[in-house]
């Protein structure tokens, strides 16, 4: 029954995420909503494990059983991560090596889902079973941590110089799911390592309630406004060390000033470092190296402004509510404001 309820739910939330889109969101799917094609794949491949489903005694199906739940699974998890935060960081290099590791997952399980299909037991030696099991569960895993650390990586960064609003990169979204999948992984092992079908049902249904937790919090995509293509920061670095004279630094500065500071650019709640440099009329990869090496960086630079202009929009009209100065400073939400003071704060 745990096997029937976890397919059941599988399909369910490959439906939902697949046919429902919030509105306004569903104006924008591919922005909005990125990797639903790999979400969806992974979730209606839970139909692999339906010759366990209609023989729980095979031993072949209890081996798909088991391959299911360790590599499978944790493959899942880096296909939703990658495809989901790698659109929202625009970074495409992970598909390569992602597909070339899931080449031999993907042999392993179309080979003991014929086995399973086929009557009788065909394998019946349970050294290879675990063999096979343990060494694509390590690599897997090695896959699956590797994109936990960058997505890590990129959650912490929130505050780079790609946006000057932490609400354009899904922050929470992003943790919430590396716990998740940790979870997973954890019960993903158990339920390999400890071979018993009683618990792997108990770990079946717990996995089920996770794959919802999932939907529900990719129901509202957490992303407030696109943002641009831009180039890659190793890249903008290394262009930047390129020598630009002292007098040209100092004119990029004054366009920048007069740009953000005197046009009042920073109160536009998704301003972007690509808009910025289009308006002091020079190359976004040489404003970024300017920005960080004299203004403490995009992000700093812009939300220093913003926090400035709350206490002295507090200080010039008694009356006002600080919501009113939040949302005239140019933060998105009171959230935005508060985890920008607090990790400005940090940084002091």
């Amino acid at each position: 029954m745990a096997a029937v309820f976890y397919v059941a739910t599988c399909l369910v939330c490959a439906a939902v995420r697949w046919f429902h889109m919030c509105p306004p969101y569903n104006c924008n799917p591919r922005y909005y909503y990125p990797g639903r094609p790999f979400v969806t794949a992974a979730w209606l491949s839970s139909l692999c494990i339906l010759p366990y489903v209609f023989n729980p005694e095979s031993a072949d199906a209890w081996f798909l059983v088991r391959l299911f739940f360790l590599p499978v699974t944790l493959y899942h998890f880096v296909l939703i991560l990658f495809s989901y935060f790698g659109s929202v960081m625009q970074w495409k290099k992970w598909q390569g090596p992602t597909l070339v590791a899931g080449i031999p997952l993907g042999i392993a399980l179309l080979a003991a889902v014929v086995l399973a299909i086929i009557p009788g037991d065909q394998m019946g030696n349970e050294r290879v079973e675990n063999f096979i099991l343990h060494i694509l569960g390590l690599l897997i895993t090695g896959v699956c941590f590797t994109a936990v650390g960058v997505v890590r990586v990129w959650a912490s960064r929130f505050d780079a110089d790609d946006f000057s609003n932490p609400a354009d990169f899904p922050v929470v979204q992003a943790r919430m799911w590396l716990v998740l999948i940790l979870v997973n992984a954890l019960l993903c092992w158990t339920g390999a390592l400890l071979d018993s079908p009683a618990v792997m049902a108990v770990i079946m249904l717990l996995i089920s309630s996770t794959v919802v937790l999932f939907v529900i919090t990719a129901l509202n995509p957490h992303r407030s406004h696109p943002r641009e293509e831009e180039a890659d920061e190793e890249n903008d670095q290394q262009l930047y060390q390129r020598a630009i004279p002292k007098k040209k630094k100092e004119e990029m500065l004054t366009a920048i000033r007069t740009v953000v500071e005197e046009q009042k650019a920073y109160q536009d709640p998704h301003l972007t470092l690509h808009e910025v440099a289009e308006r002091c009329g020079y190359n976004r990869t040489y404003i970024s190296g300017l920005m960080k090496s004299e203004l403490g960086g995009f992000f700093v630079y812009v939300n220093r402004l913003r926090l400035t202009y709350v206490d002295e929009y507090l200080k010039e009209n008694a009356d006002a509510s600080l919501g009113e100065a939040i949302e005239a400073a140019g933060f998105g939400s009171r959230p935005s404001y508060y985890a920008v003071k607090t990790k400005l704060e940090q940084m002091d």
